[in-house]
C-alpha cells in the first residue's frame, strides 16, 4: 500500500519512499512545471525522463520537489558524466563535471509562427538551412592573431 501526501488542492505530489515509480499525478505536475528538459540551454520537450535529484536509492523521496525533467542525453550526463543537479528556491541548478555551476540561459524555445520567422530571416538576407549550424572548426588551436585582426576589421 502506497500512502499519498496531498497538496492543498488535493493533488498527490508526494509518495515518500514507498516507491521510486512516479505516479501519473506527480508526472503531470512535473510536466506542467518543467515543460521539458531543465538542463540550461536544452530545448527538448519530448522523450524526457523524471530524475530524482536526491537519488531514491540514497534516501531521496518521490515528490515533486525532488524531481526534475531531463532529456535522455542530459539524464545520462547527470548519472554517468559527473554532472550534478540540486534544487533551489528558484529551480534546479546544474554543475559540470568539475563542480562549476552551469549558468542558466534565456528561454530558447520558439513558440511563434515559423513561417513569419522564415520570412523575416529571408528579408534580412539570412539563409538558414540544414547546413547553417555545421561548424567549420576541426579542433585545431585558435589563431589568436587572425581572431584579433578579424575583430579590428569590424571597427
Amino acid at each position: 500500500m502506497v500512502h499519498w501526501h496531498e497538496d492543498d488542492d488535493g493533488s498527490a505530489l508526494n509518495v515518500g519512499r514507498k516507491t521510486r515509480s512516479i505516479p501519473p499525478a506527480i508526472r503531470r505536475a512535473l510536466q506542467r512545471r518543467d515543460q521539458g528538459c531543465r538542463f540550461p540551454g536544452c530545448t527538448a520537450h519530448k522523450y524526457v525522463d523524471a530524475h530524482h535529484i536526491h537519488h531514491w536509492a540514497d534516501g531521496g523521496e518521490t515528490k515533486l520537489d525532488n524531481l526534475v525533467l531531463l532529456c535522455r542525453h542530459h539524464h545520462r550526463l547527470v548519472h554517468e558524466g559527473g554532472y550534478g543537479v540540486r534544487m533551489t528556491a528558484s529551480g534546479p541548478k546544474f554543475t559540470d563535471s568539475t563542480g562549476r555551476t552551469i549558468a542558466p540561459v534565456a528561454e530558447t524555445r520558439f513558440r511563434g509562427n515559423v513561417f513569419a520567422l522564415k520570412l523575416k530571416n529571408q528579408r534580412a538576407g539570412l539563409e538558414i538551412d540544414a547546413e547553417t549550424t555545421i561548424s567549420l572548426w576541426e579542433g585545431e588551436r585558435m589563431d589568436d592573431g587572425m581572431a584579433v585582426e578579424g575583430l579590428l576589421q569590424l571597427e
